[in-house]
């Protein structure tokens, strides 16, 4: 599954060097062990804001490389980089399983110190951590931190990395940060909720999509539902069911945002902002 958010994310190609023999061609490695590495990294910086309320905006940065074949949305949900949205207009269940995944080797890259600029000539630093991995397929470092204030809307979004031992190159990140969801309203309709809110006109486009995550007694979560960002979404009384409990709980509203950047040694980037707020429900 998918989920507040301010999300940034960044693909960059390696070359791997292999000496040139005159005269001769090396032999092929057929040991069992000589996994190919992929010739591309995919960074994936998320920046989770959430309006009205007293959580900070949180930063994670994993830069993605696989041993075998691409960088795709498995690896990325290995690595812990991705979640599952439901079908654009549908719903799903928290009782619904997610798909399973093969086992594959991914490598969390160091590309060094990692920053971003905030307000006020302020620098957030982002720190290297070790993620945990009981299964023993994924290896190195992702990023985070917590601020209380990121970046406001109407502002600039810029992330600076210095380079590190797996990424030489250091880069620079610098892209428009999305407006806050606003106008948001929930009807309750026939067992269900209809709610509305007020589209991004200014920076959305066609790939935006707002979810909603309909939690209920303990903050459970109950079901989870999508739409473009059209200003309408419908969450069904099918979807809720018993599991919403004493028909009082709460609308977590993300929209989900992408700009997309290029610097040296990405290609291409993207950044995916996820802005959300809590609505309290009765039906």
């Amino acid at each position: 599954m998918r989920s507040p958010l301010f999300v940034v994310s960044a693909f960059a190609s390696f070359a791997a060097a292999f000496p040139a023999l005159v005269g001769c061609v090396a032999p092929s490695d057929e040991r069992p062990d000589a996994e190919a590495v992929s010739a591309t990294a995919t960074a994936v910086v998320s920046v989770e804001h959430w309006s009205d309320t007293t959580r900070g905006d949180a930063i994670v940065a994993r830069f993605v490389r696989t041993r075998t074949g691409a960088v795709d949305e498995a690896a990325l949900r290995i690595a812990g980089a991705t979640s599952d949205l439901p079908a654009l207009g549908t719903c799903t269940t928290a009782q619904e399983s997610e798909p399973s995944l093969q086992p594959r080797s991914v490598d969390l890259l160091d590309v060094g110190a990692l920053t971003v600029e905030r307000a006020l000539g302020k620098t957030l630093t982002l720190l290297p951590r070790a993620m945990p991995d009981p299964t023993g397929v994924v290896s190195g470092v992702f990023y985070s931190a917590r601020a209380s204030e990121v970046s406001a809307p109407s502002t600039r979004l810029q992330l600076n990395a210095s380079g590190g031992p797996d990424k030489a190159e250091g880069f620079h990140v610098d892209v428009p940060y999305p407006r806050d969801l606003e106008g948001v309203r929930v009807v309750s309709s026939g067992g269900g909720f209809e709610l509305s809110w007020q589209p991004d006109l200014a920076s959305s486009d066609v790939h935006d999509i707002v979810y909603v995550d309909v939690l209920g007694a303990a903050s459970r979560l109950v079901a989870r539902c999508t739409s473009t960002d059209s200003g309408q979404l419908l969450v069904p009384a099918a979807s809720l069911g018993p599991a919403f409990g004493a028909d009082e709980g709460q609308l977590a509203v993300h929209r989900i945002h992408r700009e997309s950047f290029r610097a040296k040694g990405i290609e291409p980037g993207e950044v995916r902002f996820d802005v959300a707020r809590i609505v309290a429900v009765r039906r």
